[in-house]
């Protein structure tokens, strides 16, 4: 049993119907609801899912059902369970144990167009002063945090903004 971050609910009927989670190591995990059980509680199909192919599908690049179908390694489907708001990838599925009620049917392209109604997300912008001794520290602090920085060599004796 693996414990699940949710990160985003992409499409939300009376309850989630896809979302994406990651776990403990930041491996993301694209799910889609196939089953409502009062005991288990919310089953979905998850599959293991890199960043570049997580955002070819949200992009509507990528069919839904292909991500199951052609996982990108293998072992990389799951039963996800969220039961008492707890998300937990349980056991590790064969493609020949995925029957055909777990997959979405075909020609399902997430459309985002609905985020556009939603609020724009507000970003902010740091000036720091690094010595050059600590860049590296820096870049690698940035580059985990998931931040783009734009360093001013040009301008100002060690100063980087992050944007």
């Amino acid at each position: 049993m693996r414990p699940l971050t949710l990160i985003k609910t992409l499409e939300y009927y009376d309850v989630p119907q896809i979302l994406v989670a990651a776990d403990a190591t930041g491996t993301n995990y694209l799910c889609t609801l196939y089953k409502n059980d009062t005991e288990s509680g919310y089953l979905y199909l998850g599959v293991q899912i890199s960043e570049p192919r997580l955002m070819a599908f949200v992009g509507g690049q990528l069919d839904l059902r292909d991500t199951y179908i052609h996982p990108e390694v293998e072992n990389a489907l799951y039963i996800v369970t969220a039961k008492k708001e707890v998300l937990t990838a349980n056991a590790i599925l064969q493609p020949q144990d995925v029957s055909e009620d777990m997959l979405p049917e075909a020609g399902y392209f997430y459309d985002a167009s609905d985020l556009a109604d939603e609020a724009t997300p507000q970003t902010d912008t740091y000036q720091l002063e690094v010595p050059a001794y600590d860049r590296i520290t820096f870049s690698t602090l940035i580059s985990r945090m998931g931040w783009r920085a734009l360093s001013l060599h040009n301008v100002l004796k060690g100063k980087a903004a992050i944007l």
